[in-house]
């Protein structure tokens, strides 16, 4: 029994995303940066308190947690493969352990006192931002997860071009699939917010959804 549960690693259910992300964007709209240079820890800790009262998510079977270490479920438990900026955990009742959707959180078009900068490197190439999921930190047995900018200009068509076009840039490093590297997410037919990129990563097709709010 014990042997059986632990090689028990079920998919987040797909059919639960679209809440999630339609949650984050109703909740997005409402958070507001409380300075120009404000973390994105700050920002990620207000809109889970946002996401924890909102109507989307409460009648689903769906908890959701910050900064959550994650550990490869094939091995010993060693060290962390990292902290999680928001986790969706399914709940799948006695059976262990529950499917998780993570979302990683980052700033763009911030105005620092040296002055402005774009950041989409972080948020493209930067260890903690989509490289995340294609090096296989987070995509272990997933076939999804989401990416969140925190636009501080407010300017969300120019950010999410700057990410589309760095994403082409470098399509090798993020083991791009699809021949448009970052469309329109065939997701929900009803809104244009929710972008789509696909890769191969951890020997599985692997889809991230890329959110965009103004703070």
């Amino acid at each position: 029994m014990t042997h059986q549960a632990a090689q028990w690693i079920p998919l987040f259910p797909e059919e639960e995303v679209p809440f999630i992300l339609a949650a984050i964007l109703q909740c997005g709209a409402k958070l507001k940066k409380r300075n120009r240079t404000e973390l994105e820890n700050d920002l990620s800790d207000r809109l889970r308190d946002l996401l924890d009262r909102e109507p989307i998510l409460r009648d689903r079977p769906i908890e959701l947690f910050r900064e959550v270490p994650i550990y490869d479920r094939e091995r010993s438990r060693r060290r962390p493969l990292g902290r999680t900026d928001i986790i969706f955990l399914f709940s799948t009742g006695i059976s262990k352990p529950w499917p998780y959707f993570v979302i990683e959180s980052k700033r763009l078009h911030v105005s620092f006192p040296s002055g402005w900068q774009s950041l989409v490197s972080e948020y493209v190439t930067g260890n903690q931002g989509m490289m995340c999921f294609i090096n296989g930190r987070y995509a272990r047995h997933l076939e999804s997860g989401g990416m969140l900018g925190y636009v501080f200009d407010g300017d969300i068509s120019k950010a999410r071009s700057s990410v589309s076009g760095a994403i082409e840039t470098n399509r090798q490093l993020l083991k791009c699939l699809a021949t448009a590297s970052f469309s329109k997410s065939q997701l929900s037919s009803n809104t244009d917010e929710i972008h789509e990129s696909f890769h191969r990563c951890s020997n599985r097709e692997f889809t991230i959804y890329h959110l965009f709010v103004a703070v």
